[in-house]
């Protein structure tokens, strides 16, 4: 581990189940998305619960149900970056890519040094190693290698798969699914700014418009964009989603027209005989297709127009006295009712 430092690195929660608690200066909270773990820090798992803390320069610890884990140092070096960390109970599984440095977990049974490994550690001395291989400095630089698992008692023999290897194999393969990152069909014309994406359900979305930064709200794999407050004036935005996920980033703009106003109207409605004609034009402040709707008694009847060209419309007329109402509706969903001449 002889290095030459070049500054501190850092440690942060990357996702967590259940109840996760981040101890600090005697002060213990819920850890969320996003802590950071200065020196000194631990963290707390309950039963069925876990957390996964990534490092500077990449690689990542799952601490398992039931542990405790401490941060003692983070250092950047300029062989990349050297991690010191401490588990008190339970137990840790460490996704370490070679080429990120050095990186060594101690519990109250035996210490480990690893530089490119996926291994296993449980705080009463267990090791399992899945890929590379793991010294263990409290026992003369001992090596454990690939295929292999030190037991509690010291010996080194075949790896055997448990439960928890199985469900920290799953979890790894979920969390190096590729990030994605789906917006609706641009353009846009909305009444107000309330926006639905889709991206993995682990992932942490932001939206930027209009000089804001605002978060977008989780639901499964859906993400919602609320309305902004105050509302956006009327206008043409460009809206750019970020989706963020374990180092991965993906950015994806959409072009949304904000449209408070009502079509105007202005048709004429002609009576002849079994048959009503409607005249005229319907125009729109957004260019685009807007849609009339004619009620005559109990029955609907709708059409697709084009903003400012005239319409000619002849429509069904069983009763002659039937009552006729006749509306406009854009793409924003603003609706005008006509006043028929």
């Amino acid at each position: 581990y002889a290095a030459q430092f070049r500054g501190e690195g850092s440690a942060s929660v990357q996702a967590t189940r259940g109840a996760v608690t981040l101890g600090r200066a005697g002060q213990a909270r819920g850890a969320v998305i996003g802590d950071t773990l200065e020196i000194g820090a631990t963290l707390n798992t309950g039963a069925g619960a876990w957390a996964e803390v990534g490092f500077t320069g990449g690689g990542y610890l799952r601490l398992n149900e039931q542990s405790e884990l401490s941060v003692l140092s983070v250092d950047r070096t300029d062989r990349g970056r050297e991690v010191l960390l401490k588990l008190a109970r339970g137990t840790a599984w460490n996704v370490v890519q070679k080429g990120q440095g050095g990186y060594r977990i101690d519990t109250p049974v035996v210490s480990t040094a690893v530089r490119g490994t996926v291994f296993r550690v449980d705080a009463d001395g267990l090791v399992k190693v899945f890929e590379g291989q793991v010294a263990l400095p409290s026992s003369a630089d001992q090596a454990v290698s690939a295929g292999q698992q030190r037991s509690e008692a010291g010996t080194v023999g075949t790896l055997v798969p448990d439960a928890t290897d199985r469900f920290n194999q799953a979890r790894d393969a979920e969390r190096a699914r590729p990030l994605s990152l789906t917006l609706p069909r641009a353009p846009l014309t909305l009444n107000d700014l309330i926006l639905s994406v889709r991206s993995l359900p682990d992932a942490t979305l932001s939206a930027q418009v209009a000089g804001q930064r605002v978060p977008l709200n989780a639901h499964g794999d859906t993400f919602r964009l609320e309305r902004l407050a105050p509302p956006l004036p009327e206008g043409t935005y460009p809206v750019t989603v970020t989706a963020e996920r374990f180092g991965q980033t993906l950015t994806r703009t959409v072009t949304v027209t904000v449209d408070r106003s009502a079509p105007q109207v202005a048709l004429r409605a002609e009576r002849r005989g079994h048959l009503l004609l409607l005249s005229g034009a319907v125009t729109d402040a957004v260019p685009g297709a807007l849609t009339v709707t004619a009620r005559i008694g109990p029955r609907s009847y709708t059409r697709r127009v084009t903003s400012g060209e005239p319409l000619s419309w002849a429509l069904p007329l069983a009763d002659p006295t039937a009552p006729v109402q006749v509306s406009a509706r854009d793409a924003a969903g603003n609706e005008r009712d006509a006043a028929l001449r």
